[in-house]
């Protein structure tokens, strides 16, 4: 098939040098997935032709690596954000410059001819449109890893994201260079590991980068300690296995479509997808919390005078373990935190629903506690008390604790969610003016005792009232 687009056609006009279309760009033509990520490899400066290119749209090209010259030039085509990737060619021809790439669905190029893409005369040395047909990933050469380490994390990240299985030789190869991951900047090898989050099966990845590609403890030398503790009396298994099974719950209730009701769903649906920082997902993190949510147990473990082992505390010891995790992938101050308080607050679900408090009180003082991690933390409490009594007891319903993970979570969004910013309602600037108080910890107590009221149903979510409210407390 010939493919056509107007702005390949504008970018053939602008050199008399040989370009080609190449790498994902002609893998996910293959695939039969649109591309909106255009890799053009051209022979001779790759800098002079971006920079012609961008000049036309009005816009900056982006150096993305001046060593290996390569350039970007992004455009917002009909709403939809549309990439330019330019790289001057490696090697004295395309074949050449093929050969150095990573995976063979990766080397294919086609040559751009009159502005014009025709996919039937691929080139494609190492057979990889056959490789593509046979959703398989292999290497273009022995050397793969050792010329860039990153390749092992995205040789998982294709895995994920195209649902393909590796090569025995490239498992092979990924055991022997698998102390190469310490060589990974960290914000390389932590943009790989959330893109392999961003996907519905991420914990199948993380258990395969660990049973089968032995990388995982490589990157996270936490999870070691892990499998050598765990087991209880509520325990069969270790910390490490129980963490894995947990991340595994979390993705199948989320996904499920008839898990949850649908106002439940829709309402998780629309809170995980919100970006924290980085670009990275609530539902990124959640997963990882969830996978680290018991990173403590080895180091809080400790045997009482019965005999019995105990992990009081492991919640407290594991937050100061995320903690530094964080640093380690470069997430920022607020991933960060919302990272640690799940970790640090996920037994409070359990623990309210083994002393039968669901009060008023007992729920707003966790609602606030928690704030917008609220439903993260009930749906990892969840998935941690199923996973522990999947494998406890395989065939045991867990019918009454899913009624109260929903009640927990109904009530937060019904009677707390609404009052978590309130400042569209009443402010700091509106006591000051009403009542002439200008300490802002005063302010900020009466503030926090109309929420109470509101949320105890005293008073309705109405200024007026509020205001009311105050002159009668005062």
């Amino acid at each position: 098939m010939v493919f056509t687009n107007e702005y390949i056609e504008e970018i053939s006009k602008l050199t008399d040098k040989d370009i080609y279309l190449v790498g994902g760009s002609v893998r996910d033509y293959f695939i039969k997935k649109d591309i909106s990520d255009f890799d053009i490899v051209v022979e001779g400066d790759a800098a002079n032709i971006s920079e012609s290119f961008a000049s036309l749209r009005r816009i900056m090209v982006i150096p993305l690596d001046k060593n290996n010259k390569i350039f970007r030039v992004v455009l917002n085509i009909d709403g939809k954000k549309t990439t330019f990737n330019f790289c001057s060619m490696k090697g004295k021809d395309i074949h050449q410059d093929l050969s150095k790439r990573d995976f063979t669905m990766n080397a294919l190029a086609v040559k751009i001819e009159d502005g014009k893409i025709d996919f039937e005369h691929v080139i494609d040395p190492y057979n990889g449109v056959q490789d593509i047909k046979n959703s398989i990933i292999r290497e273009v050469s022995g050397k793969v890893f050792e010329d860039n380490p990153i390749r092992i994390l995205r040789a998982v990240r294709f895995m994920s994201q195209l649902n393909f299985d590796i090569s025995n030789e490239i498992c092979d190869l990924i055991k022997n260079n698998s102390k190469r991951i310490k060589e990974i900047p960290g914000e390389k090898l932590s943009n790989e590991i959330f893109k392999i989050l961003e996907f519905k099966r991420a914990y199948y990845y993380f258990n395969f980068m660990d049973k089968h590609l032995d990388i995982l403890g490589e990157i996270f030398p936490e999870i070691q300690p892990m499998k050598e503790v765990g087991r209880c009396k509520y325990h069969v298994v270790d910390a490490w296995t129980h963490s894995l099974h947990t991340m595994r719950v979390v993705e199948k209730i989320i996904y499920s479509d008839g898990y949850f009701k649908k106002h439940l769903k829709n309402a998780y649906e629309k809170h995980t997808s919100q970006i924290i920082a980085n670009g990275h997902t609530k539902m990124q993190l959640m997963k990882l919390a969830a996978l680290f949510h018991d990173i403590g147990k080895p180091k809080a473990r400790w045997v009482d005078e019965a005999g019995r082992v105990r992990f009081r505390g492991h919640e407290i010891v594991g937050a100061e373990i995320m903690a530094d995790i964080s640093d380690r992938l470069y997430l920022s101050k607020k991933e960060k935190k919302y990272l640690c308080k799940i970790v640090k607050e996920h037994m409070w679900p359990l623990i309210l629903y083994k002393t039968n408090d669901v009060s008023g009180r007992a729920l707003y003082g966790l609602f606030k506690n928690f704030g917008e991690s609220t439903l993260e933390i009930i749906l990892i409490g969840l998935a941690d008390i199923i996973s522990t009594r999947q494998l406890l007891k395989p065939h045991e319903e867990m019918g009454m604790y899913k009624i109260h993970a929903e009640y927990l979570a109904n009530n937060y969004l019904t009677r707390f969610k609404e009052l978590q910013n309130i400042s569209h309602i009443i402010n700091g600037d509106d006591i000051l003016k009403e009542f002439n108080i200008k300490d802002e910890y005063i302010i900020g107590d009466i503030i926090n005792s109309v929420k109470k009221a509101v949320f105890f149903g005293e008073i309705p979510l109405e200024k007026d009232r509020i205001i009311e409210y105050i002159k009668e407390q005062m």
